[in-house]
């Protein structure tokens, strides 16, 4: 598993990348960390989100003894490193419930102006990535005494996403940081839809893996479910990126911090 032969001693995070309001996205910020640590499509990568990243703001980048560590002046925002990720993958809803559930997306991370950067509605191909999960039919209408909150395995929301061309790097192929992008919503959209009166939801921890580069303008399966129980205010979540004949392009692990109505703010 090769390490980039240099990574830089300062980043800074684009405002377009948000996720709460001045804040970089949690899935921009994990795909980032995970390029700064391994090779496009070379490897597989936990990024632990320890506090708010300010955009607009240099980063300090720093080497530790298991991977990397941003920080903010003295204080630790995240680290990166290198794993091997292990995770049970349900089979994927087919394109046609994808597509339905994507029709019953309701728009959950507004907190800035512009909507978040992965899911928000108002944006468009040229500013975001316009991933619109929803629930599923099977959580629509669930079989009688079917707890969602307790079930894990099974599919709770999904997506049908179409990248486009602009977020193709040098070999035409989506980039890395925008497949990890992609994986970070659709987990806190299963939370809302098994919990609807969960509050709001952090990225704590991912742990991502790409198996297959995507190809822009094309269909993706989009889909999420829980990986086990609650404990206390975390959710287990995890989350995956098939193509249209049911490959797994991508994957991650995921631990979300419910904070009720607190949203995050940057220094």
């Amino acid at each position: 598993m090769s390490q980039p032969s240099s990574s830089p001693a300062q980043i800074s995070i684009d405002s377009i990348y948000n996720g709460p309001v001045n804040c970089g996205n949690g899935g921009y910020i994990s795909g980032l960390l995970a390029s700064l640590l391994v090779d496009e499509g070379e490897g597989d990568a936990e990024i632990r989100i320890n506090a708010a990243f300010p955009v607009e703001t240099p980063l300090q980048v720093k080497d530790t003894d298991k991977g990397i560590g941003v920080y903010l002046d003295d204080t630790l925002l995240g680290s990166a490193r290198r794993i091997q990720l292990e995770l049970n993958i349900p089979t994927p809803p087919n394109v046609e419930s994808a597509r339905a559930a994507s029709q019953r997306f309701e728009f959950i991370h507004a907190s800035d102006p512009k909507g978040c950067y992965v899911c928000s509605p108002t944006r468009t191909s040229e500013n975001g990535l316009l991933v619109f999960c929803g629930a599923l039919d099977t959580l629509i209408e669930p079989e009688a005494g079917i707890d969602w909150r307790t079930q894990t395995e099974k599919n709770i929301v999904a997506a049908l996403w179409r990248p486009a061309e602009n977020l193709c790097n040098d070999k035409d192929t989506i980039d890395d940081i925008y497949v990890w992008s992609a994986l970070d919503c659709p987990g806190a959209y299963a939370i809302k839809a098994a919990e609807p009166n969960a509050g709001l939801q952090l990225l704590g921890t991912c742990s991502g893996s790409i198996k297959t580069p995507l190809k822009p303008n094309e269909d993706y399966i989009v889909s999420s479910w829980k990986t086990s129980a609650n404990s206390g205010r975390k959710r287990f979540m995890g989350v995956a990126i098939h193509n249209t004949a049911g490959e797994l392009m991508a994957c991650a692990e995921q631990i979300w911090i419910d904070v009720g109505n607190a949203l995050p703010t940057s220094k």
